[in-house]
């Protein structure tokens, strides 16, 4: 034990003496060492906001969006308008619009490869369409949120996790009506995002609207760079069967017939089929089609495809110019390595020094880029668009940046200070 002591004792005089000997060598070297030191200051601070903006999509990508798109089509039901009939009562809306609406969605449910179907109306994933409404318990205080109005099959198509309660009598005609919202407005209305199920809230902008929380789903958001926000599902309104709208039918398939033409296959075999008069099918997609077409709409894809080659391109020349720059730095110390090789220090123990230089180097660097970086997150002007700048984020970030950059410095010394040690001492101080 106290031989363990010692040797521990001994270990840490041993690194002591050698990072105060390296400081030393850093500060006899000032000159040279002050143009290396800037650079590796600048590029850690550029390559740090590079790192940052990736990361940021990348983890707003990675964030669930509160249901499952995989697998699950758009299809979009169109009216002949020579086929139209008004509907001046009740009655013939149910004869001439929702009974051939259901029929269409029948048939739908009946192809070998569909799982579930289900319609719904209003806000869209990866489209720049909202629907907002405001809500509120007090007629005082408003909330607003994103509305999707939807059938009771829709929570099985899209995989909605429910964290409380459940989905019963989703009937439109219910009152109050019924609904599910997501945690945070749950927190919003009723400041508890536990025990709001069965409680009650009120549509603030359609004379008092009543609704009950029949569940409490998780945090949902409208694609995968947004933020979440606040959202509610209920039945569809009144005003939906008045006004005729054309709702949009979401269907999920069974994994195994997910194959690359299932979208033109199924319009090939359902166009007749679906015209049930006055509708007819008028287009189906994949919402992964519907994101890249978003997406490079949006310009995301080209952004993010921009970034990326931004960080490897200027990753491989900060690479190239670190390892020229330690290259030479080792190749000019030729007569150095020989000088300590021919007063007895064995090979292992240089290369560590001048490792151990580099590192030491890189983290005084790190000093006043970590300040710069700071400042940077502290005056907003870092990528926050889809996450929140939080110091997990940044210490992330400022590893991965160190880590490549001390990578990157290894690399610089250890080939060449190799290459160096296999000269003879006496040959590299007779060159000098």
């Amino acid at each position: 034990m106290e031989n363990e002591r010692i040797n521990e004792s001994q270990i840490k005089k041993t690194v002591t003496s050698m990072i105060h000997s390296i400081l030393h060598q850093i500060w006899n070297q000032r000159r040279s060492n002050g143009w290396l030191f800037a650079e590796l200051l600048i590029v850690f601070t550029l390559m740090w906001y590079c790192v940052d903006v990736l990361y940021g999509f990348t983890y707003a990508e990675r964030q669930p969006k509160g249901y499952d798109l995989e697998h699950v089509y758009k299809i979009r039901i169109s009216c002949n308008p020579t086929q139209i009939v008004p509907c001046t009562s009740e009655d013939s809306l149910q004869t001439f619009w929702f009974k051939p609406m259901e029929e269409v969605l029948r048939r739908i449910r009946r192809y070998p490869a569909v799982e579930s179907a289900a319609m719904w109306l209003g806000t869209d994933t990866y489209t720049r369409g909202r629907v907002y409404q405001g809500y509120t318990t007090d007629s005082v205080h408003v909330v607003e949120t994103t509305v999707r109005y939807v059938s009771p099959e829709y929570f099985d198509v899209m995989r909605i996790p429910l964290l409380q309660g459940n989905v019963v009598d989703w009937n439109s005609t219910a009152s109050p009506l019924p609904a599910v919202v997501t945690c945070d407005l749950a927190d919003s209305l009723f400041q508890a995002s536990t025990g709001a199920v069965g409680r009650e809230f009120l549509d603030y902008y359609s004379g008092g609207l009543r609704y009950r929380v029949s569940a409490v789903c998780a945090l949902q958001k409208t694609d995968d760079y947004a933020r979440y926000g606040p959202f509610v599902l209920t039945p569809f309104p009144g005003w939906f069967y008045e006004a005729q709208y054309l709702p949009f039918i979401s269907l999920r398939i069974r994994p195994e017939a997910d194959t690359d033409n299932f979208a033109a296959c199924f319009y090939q075999d359902m166009t007749s089929q679906l015209q049930v008069a006055p509708f007819y099918l008028f287009d189906i997609q994949s919402y992964k089609d519907q994101k890249i077409e978003r997406d490079a709409a949006e310009g995301i894809t080209p952004y993010i495809r921009s970034a990326r080659l931004i960080v490897i391109f200027f990753v491989f020349n900060v690479f190239i110019g670190l390892m020229g720059t330690f290259w030479f730095r080792t190749r000019h110390r030729r007569s150095e390595i020989a000088l300590r090789m021919a007063m007895g220090s064995s090979r292992g123990r240089i290369r560590w020094q001048l490792l151990g230089e580099g590192l030491l180097l890189l983290a005084l660097a790190s000093i006043p880029a970590l300040i710069i970086c700071i400042n940077m997150v502290m005056a907003d002007v870092t990528f926050t668009e889809a996450t929140d700048a939080t110091w997990g984020r940044f210490v992330i970030c400022v590893s991965i940046v160190w880590v490549l950059m001390a990578l990157m410095v290894i690399a610089g010394i250890w080939y060449p200070a190799s290459r160096a040690m296999e000269v003879q001492p006496a040959e590299a101080l007779h060159d000098e």
